[in-house]
């Protein structure tokens, strides 16, 4: 990977597919038409050990969590996959963690 490209990927908070926890909701009064009426929930990505790493982020709650809840996401494009359309999300949750 060139030197520059492996700098901006390292630099980022989230890649993949991750483990998180949902540290709240976020309100909004209107949404993009693709988001198909998901909510959305501020995320921290968790590390092995469980602790919480970097900067809170957003992410779309296509499957209904809770705060508190550990959850897999799926970022890039493939975070909209499920929705049926392109939309302009970066993250998405995938999936409930039942054991960590």
């Amino acid at each position: 990977m060139r030197p520059e490209l492996q700098k901006l990927w390292l630099s980022n908070p989230v890649n993949s597919m991750d483990v998180c926890i949902v540290a709240g909701k976020l309100v909004t009064c209107h949404q993009d038409i693709g988001f198909n009426a998901s909510s959305l929930r501020i995320l921290y990505k968790l590390g092995s050990d469980g602790q919480r790493l970097g900067k809170p982020f957003v992410a779309l709650d296509r499957i209904g969590v809770d705060d508190g809840q550990i959850v897999l996401i799926e970022t890039a494009m493939e975070a909209t996959m499920g929705l049926g359309k392109v939309c302009a999300a970066d993250a998405a949750i995938i999936a409930i963690v039942d054991k960590f």
